[in-house]
């Protein structure tokens, strides 16, 4: 009777059981089908996921090993990309190969799979043909800034371009002609071999400076001869057509900006009439975007009321939905920076021509970096910055070491010892005490204007039986440089506009290279008082997928490290590692 009575209650259990699974099936069914059809409580526009969107994503995270032939596009949106981030990785993403151009591996400075190809056909622009979309014009002049170095030149155009997302503008590039550019041949960056007219005359040119040889006349000019400008931020938009108006015009404007933001007022436009319709223009070289942005701007993005704008800001950036209701509840300046710039990463805002990763891939492919393989980065920076901004912070180490007089000091640099300290984690006592029966070689590459200085520091280092260098008495390191050059110089604006064009492209690609390599190692050691510096950290943020951003929990993940402050809540973005050699750690704007 006993037993009778426990297997009726047994059987009574069951009902309710399946019952309960049965209310959470359709529970999660209903959840599903309100989530796709989502508008938020503040009613803004819900982001509409379609089929081929979801096959796009389907395919991006198949690429990074997150779901196999069996997972349906649907199970996709909710699987969760952090994971994939705590793990090492090499230069080539090897499941990128099997589908994707293998130059694209080397046209970002993220791995491919880790971009976003879905987010053009989320952007309204894209699903409609309305000149309503080219009204409102940022116009970028690069050539004022073309003085400058790579990392300012590209932090320029990250900034310019995350305004102009913001102030729900097209963004388009101005490139200078060559009456009004004092670089031969059209660009700062130099000339490829694409961009000569007669590739034989090329090739058989045996002179000191190549502007004598004739150009193809639509090869692209100044910035354009190194980025691919992307419709995200042109919207596809043509030129505006002011009537009257030359490339002189747009340049007597721009220099008029400064007056404006100095008297508090916002920047001039121009109304060009095209038809029956008017497009509205600000032109601004790279020193008025970043007074626009520190006067005017910024003041607006961090303003806590306007949440409507910073929704449709993130959207109009490439975030999703979900990422969008995540950013406007940031309050912290630093959050709200990090989540931008990792969502800019992501988006591939970066993005070089053809003819760049073509030969940036043969420039690293003669080095003996494995790109099957991972391998950490130091950059030591020294040439131009030990007067200017590197200066201080070498006064400042010297003194730390208990040098109290300039004229004391051993170098006028830090030494790249310093660098290693930061660099290396061993516990020796557990080598030498058997826990490791194997020192494993690391492979660290090595990016310098000053390798004849860092190579004879690392003669002075102990050295293994197989040739590689001792760190820390057990490391096994090998180091890795560039090949040596011709070209003595190292920076793009050496020598100014008389540095014959091709020698110049020579030096654009070396940097690109080392930019490339530095910002997809595992761990980076370098200075945070540079535009290298940010533009590195820039693109090793990344989004935090997690739902739990913001509130306290404990992250994991050996290789994907938390931000310097408020370690016990769970942050926006993670950054891969990034240890300062010296510099504020800080998380600053988007290309500031």
């Amino acid at each position: 009777m006993d037993n009778g009575r426990s297997n009726r209650r047994s059987s009574s259990e069951w009902k309710v059981v399946v019952l309960l699974i049965s209310i959470a099936v359709i529970s999660y069914g209903v959840t599903a089908t309100l989530s796709a059809a989502h508008v938020d409580n503040n009613n803004h526009p819900a982001i509409d996921t379609t089929a081929k969107d979801q096959q796009q994503q389907h395919r991006r995270l198949a690429a990074i090993g997150k779901v196999d032939d069996t997972t349906t596009p649907q199970q996709t949106s909710t699987v969760s990309l952090t994971s994939k981030f705590n793990e090492k990785r090499s230069f080539l993403d090897p499941s990128w190969k099997e589908w994707g151009d293998a130059l694209v591996q080397f046209e970002t400075l993220v791995s491919p799979a880790e971009l976003d190809f879905t987010i053009s056909r989320r952007l309204p622009w894209e699903q409609d043909e309305s000149p309503e979309k080219c009204e409102e014009i940022l116009l970028l002049m690069p050539e004022y800034f073309a003085r400058n170095g790579h990392g300012s030149q590209l932090n320029s155009y990250v900034l310019a371009a995350m305004m102009a997302t913001y102030l729900g503008k097209a963004m388009l590039i101005l490139d200078a002609p060559q009456k009004n550019t004092k670089y031969p041949n059209g660009s700062m960056f130099g000339c490829p071999v694409d961009a000569f007219k007669d590739k034989k005359e090329f090739d058989q040119f045996t002179g000191n400076n190549h502007k004598h040889l004739e150009m193809k006349e639509d090869f692209p000019m100044g910035m354009s001869r190194l980025l691919q400008h992307s419709t995200l931020l042109s919207r596809g938009c043509a030129m505006p057509a002011c009537s009257s108006f030359t490339y002189d015009s747009w340049e007597a404007i721009r220099k008029a900006q400064r007056e404006h933001f100095l008297n508090g007022l916002p920047p001039r436009e121009v109304n060009c009439e095209d038809g029956d319709r008017t497009q509205r223009v600000i032109p601004l070289g790279g020193e008025e975007v970043r007074q626009f942005f520190e006067a005017q701007v910024k003041p607006m993005i961090l303003d806590e009321t306007k949440r409507s704008e910073a929704y449709r800001w993130i959207i109009r950036l490439g975030a999703n939905a979900h990422e969008a209701q995540v950013f406007i509840k940031l309050t912290k300046e630093a959050d709200i920076w990090d989540f931008v710039s990792a969502l800019m990463a992501r988006s591939g805002i970066i993005k070089f021509q053809p003819w760049i990763a073509r030969d940036v891939a043969q420039f690293i492919r003669q080095t003996d970096l494995p790109l099957n393989s991972g391998y950490d980065a130091i950059h030591v920076r020294r040439g131009d910055k030990l007067e200017t901004e590197s200066r201080q912070e070498v006064v400042a180490y010297w003194h730390s070491q208990g040098y109290d007089r300039v004229g004391q000091f051993p170098t006028n640099y830090i030494p790249f010892r310093h660098y290693l300290r930061l660099w290396d984690s061993t516990d020796c006592d557990s080598y030498w005490n058997g826990f490791q029966t194997q020192a494993t070689t690391r492979l660290v590459y090595v990016a310098t204007d000053d390798p004849t200085t860092v190579k004879e520091e690392i003669a002075k280092l102990p050295k293994g039986s197989d040739g590689t260098t001792i760190v820390a008495g057990c490391k096994k390191v090998k180091f890795i440089f560039a090949p040596v050059s011709e070209d003595s110089a190292f920076h793009i604006n050496e020598g100014g506009g008389k540095v014959d064009c091709y020698v110049r492209y020579k030096r654009n690609i070396r940097a690109i290279a080392d930019l490339m390599v530095l910002t997809k190692s595992d761990t980076f050691v370098g200075e945070f008082v540079s535009n290298w510096g940010r533009i590195i950290r820039l693109n090793r943020l990344v989004l935090n997928d997690s739902p739990l951003v913001g509130e306290r929990k404990e992250s994991s993940g050996k290789w994907l490290k938390k931000r310097s402050f408020d370690e016990d809540i769970e942050p926006p973005a993670f950054i891969r590692d990034f240890r300062v050699a010296f510099g504020d750690l800080i998380s600053p704007p988007p290309g500031w």
